[in-house]
C-alpha cells in the first residue's frame, strides 16, 4: 500500500460524521477534565473531607432522582426526531414541560424525606439549593444536550458540556477568592458552595435552552402524545435511574450509614474514575443517535456498528487500569493529607471504566434496536442487588463494603447485558445487512 493510497483512506474516515462527531465529544471532553479537575481540587480543598462528604451525599441523592426528571422524554426526543427532524419543536416542546413539572415534585419530596437520610448532618437549605441545581438546572441542560444531538448538532453538545464546568470552575474561584472561612473553621461551609453552585447551573440552563429554540426550533406543546411519550420514555428513565444508583448510591448510603470524611474519601476518589470515563462518554455521546439508525432494521445490524467500538475501548480500558494504579500515590499532594484513603480506593475502583465500556457497547445496542425494556429490567436488577450489598457490607467493612459492593454489581450487570444480547441476537434471522457508519 502506498503513501497516497493510505493518505487517502486517512481522509476518507475523517470525513466520516461519526469522526467528525466523537473527536467533537473528546476534545470538548478533554477541555471539560482540565477544567474539571481545577473545579474538583479547588473545592475539594477549600471545603475539607467533611464538608465535601455533604456535598457528595446530597449531589448523590439528587443523582438517584435525575433520571426521572425528565420521566424519558428526551431520550424519546432523540429516538424520533433522529429519525425525522420535522417532529422537533412537539417533541422539544413536551420535554420541557413534563421535565418543569416532574422535577419540582421530585425536590418537593426529597426535601420531606431527607432528614430521614441523612439525621440532620446536612442542612435542609444545602440539600434544597443542590437539589434545584442538579435536577431542575441540569435536567434542562441535560435535555438540551439532547436535542443537539437529536438535530446533529454535535458541536453544540460538546460546547455546551464544557461551559458547564467552565461555570462551576467560576463559582469555585469565587469560592476561595470572596469567601473567607467563618470564626475559627479551617474550611468554608458547605452551604455558600451550595448557593454559588446553584447559581452556575441556573446561568447554564437558561443559556442552553435559549440557544437550543435559537438554532433548532422553538418549542411547541402536542399535549395529545405525552401520554403516549412517557409510556414510551419510562423505560428509558427506569434504565437510566438503575445506572445511577450502581454508581450513585454507594456515596448517599456512606453519608448515612458510615461517616461523611468516608463519603469525602470515597467520592474524591471515584471523580478520578469519572474523569477517567471521559472519552468514553464521549465516543457513545456522539454514537448515540447513530444506533436507533442502524437499530431501525435489527440486532445484528446494530451489533455490527457497536462492535466496530470494541478495539479502541479494550485498549482505552486496560491503558485507564494502568494509569489509575501508577497515578493514586498522587491523590494526597493534590488534593491534601486528608485524603490519603483515596489512594486505596482508586486503586480498588480502577477497573470501572473498562467495565463501564464494555456495558454501553451492550446497553446502546439493546437500546438502539428496540430492545430497551430488557436492558431497564436487567438495569434495575443490578441497582437492587447494589443496594442489598451496600446495606449488607457499609456497616461492617465502611469504605470497603462500599467498593466491593460497587464492583459486584457492575460485573453482573456487564455479564447480564451480554447475555441477554447474545440471546436476543441469536434469536434474530439473519436478514440484514450492514449499512454505512456515517
Amino acid at each position: 500500500m502506498n503513501l497516497n493510497t493510505i493518505k487517502d483512506k486517512i481522509a476518507a474516515i475523517t470525513k466520516k460524521g461519526l469522526f467528525k462527531d466523537a473527536s467533537w465529544m473528546l476534545i470538548a471532553r478533554l477541555i471539560n477534565v482540565v477544567v474539571q479537575a481545577a473545579y474538583f481540587v479547588i473545592v475539594a480543598r477549600a471545603l475539607g473531607a467533611e464538608n465535601y462528604g455533604s456535598f457528595v451525599g446530597a449531589t448523590s441523592l439528587a443523582s438517584l432522582f435525575f433520571p426521572f426528571a425528565a420521566l424519558g422524554s428526551d431520550s424519546v426526543l432523540v429516538k424520533e426526531v433522529s429519525v425525522d427532524r420535522k417532529l422537533f419543536s412537539s417533541y422539544w416542546g413536551n420535554t420541557l414541560l413534563v421535565l418543569s413539572t416532574s422535577s419540582i415534585g421530585i425536590i418537593a419530596f426529597l426535601l420531606l424525606i431527607s432528614p430521614f437520610i441523612f439525621s440532620n448532618s446536612i442542612s435542609l437549605s444545602t440539600i434544597a439549593l443542590l437539589l434545584i441545581a442538579d435536577l431542575s438546572c441540569l435536567g434542562l441542560i441535560e435535555a438540551s444536550n439532547k436535542a443537539f444531538r437529536a438535530v446533529d448538532l454535535v458541536p453544540k453538545t460538546a460546547q455546551l458540556v464544557v461551559l458547564n464546568t467552565a461555570a462551576k470552575l467560576v463559582a469555585a474561584l469565587c469560592l476561595v477568592f470572596f469567601v473567607k472561612p467563618s470564626g475559627s473553621a479551617t474550611h468554608i461551609g458547605i452551604n455558600t458552595w451550595a448557593l454559588l453552585y446553584l447559581v452556575s447551573s441556573i446561568s447554564v440552563s437558561i443559556v442552553a435552552v435559549i440557544t437550543v429554540n435559537a438554532l433548532a426550533g422553538n418549542p411547541k406543546l402536542n399535549l395529545s402524545r405525552i401520554r403516549s411519550d412517557i409510556n414510551q420514555g419510562i423505560y428509558f428513565s427506569i434504565g437510566f435511574s438503575a445506572n445511577n444508583i450502581n454508581s450513585n448510591i454507594d456515596k448517599t448510603m456512606l453519608a448515612s450509614m458510615a461517616s461523611l470524611d468516608a463519603t469525602g474519601i470515597y467520592g474524591s476518589a471515584y471523580r478520578f474514575i469519572h474523569i477517567g470515563t471521559v472519552p468514553i462518554l464521549s465516543l457513545f455521546n456522539a454514537t448515540y443517535p447513530r444506533f436507533f439508525q442502524h437499530g431501525n432494521k435489527g440486532v445484528r445490524n446494530c451489533f455490527n456498528f457497536a462492535k466496530k467500538l470494541l478495539p479502541p475501548l479494550i485498549g482505552y480500558g486496560i491503558f485507564s487500569i494502568i494509569a489509575f494504579q501508577v497515578f493514586a500515590p498522587l491523590i494526597p499532594k493534590i488534593l491534601g493529607a486528608e485524603y490519603e484513603g483515596a489512594v486505596t480506593t482508586l486503586r480498588w475502583l480502577a477497573p470501572l471504566p473498562a467495565m463501564i465500556a464494555l456495558q454501553f457497547v451492550a446497553a446502546d445496542t439493546l437500546t438502539g434496536s428496540n430492545h430497551q425494556k430488557a436492558r431497564s429490567y436487567l438495569q434495575v436488577a443490578a441497582a437492587i442487588i447494589n443496594v442489598i450489598l451496600n446495606l449488607w457490607l457499609i456497616p461492617r467493612y465502611g469504605l470497603f463494603g462500599a467498593i466491593w459492593a460497587t464492583l459486584a454489581s457492575d460485573s453482573l450487570k456487564l455479564i447480564g447485558l451480554w447475555t441477554i444480547l447474545f440471546f436476543i441476537h441469536r434469536a434474530e434471522p439473519k436478514k440484514y445487512s450492514i449499512v454505512d457508519d456515517r
